[in-house]
């Protein structure tokens, strides 16, 4: 029996709930200016609405930075001997590897060609510095794995030779 690999995404994904916390954090700071004013620091009522308005928006992408870590947090896949999971929340997708035809690594994304239709598989989110963007990587058994080796390991499992485009 073969060792069941699972690809989960990395570690660095915790940034996003780190971010989101900062963000409600930041929100609730400017909703609370526009309530606590008085007297003469009392602002023009289109500025309160502005600052409002403001807070209402960062908490929406507070939440949303939220529901992007819960989602990478409860997705994986699951290389087993004849076949893979592809685990996003409560639903499992399971494909066999003979359904694979061709496997092509893109810049930021891996396309399987099946043998009716296509699976992408795409990075859980990227890495940005400057100008170079790089997408996150993975845990693979709990190891860090670049994003392309999950492409690979499926590729070389399927039995083919993976084609690199750019």
């Amino acid at each position: 029996m073969s060792e069941v690999i699972r690809y989960r995404p990395d570690s660095a994904v915790r940034w996003l709930q780190t971010s989101a916390e900062a963000i409600r954090k930041s929100a609730a700071e400017r909703g609370r200016s526009v309530m606590g004013q008085t007297g003469t620091d009392q602002k023009k009522f289109v500025d309160n609405v502005r600052t409002a308005a403001g807070a209402i928006f960062d908490f929406g992408k507070g939440a949303y930075t939220d529901r992007v870590h819960q989602s990478a947090q409860a997705s994986e896949y699951v290389l087993l001997k004849d076949h893979f999971d592809i685990v996003k929340g409560g639903s499992i997708k399971t494909v066999p590897y003979d359904r694979v035809k061709a496997v092509e690594l893109h810049s930021d994304k891996g396309v399987l060609t099946l043998d009716r239709g296509y699976l992408t598989i795409h990075p859980i989110a990227f890495l940005s510095a400057g100008s170079a963007k790089v997408p996150l990587g993975w845990q693979r058994n709990g190891m860090d794995a670049p994003f392309e080796l999950l492409i690979e390991e499926i590729s070389a499992r399927a039995g083919l030779t993976m084609t690199k485009r750019s």
